[in-house]
């Protein structure tokens, strides 16, 4: 089954909102570790220091997420972009291949 412009473009969409849904995401819990760090650094409380450096690589993984994600919309709309030779006999319809046979007898 080939893919129609119409699904690429859906696919590009649903992924293009996922991959922001990833950054909002990260940015949330970038704030979140950019706060503990303000409070735990004056205070020199390494294990909370410890948590905010794991929330920051989790935010970093979403962002490679996202960046992936985008990617792939990257290559779906070029793909769909591209335009498609229209063929003559598509072969897609009971009656145009029949036309198409009884012509080549």
């Amino acid at each position: 089954m080939a893919l129609t412009h119409e699904s690429m473009a859906g696919v590009a969409r649903r992924k293009a909102q996922l991959a922001r849904e990833k950054v909002r995401s990260a940015e949330d819990e970038l704030v979140a570790a950019n706060e503990a760090l303000k409070a735990a650094i004056p205070r020199r409380d390494v294990d909370a220091i410890a948590q905010a450096a794991e929330r920051t690589a989790h935010a970093e993984g979403e962002v490679r997420e996202a960046a992936h994600d985008l990617e792939v919309v990257d290559e779906l709309l070029d793909e769909a972009a591209e335009p498609r030779p229209v063929a003559v006999h598509s072969g897609e319809g009971l009656r145009s291949l029949l036309a198409l046979i009884q012509r080549r007898r």
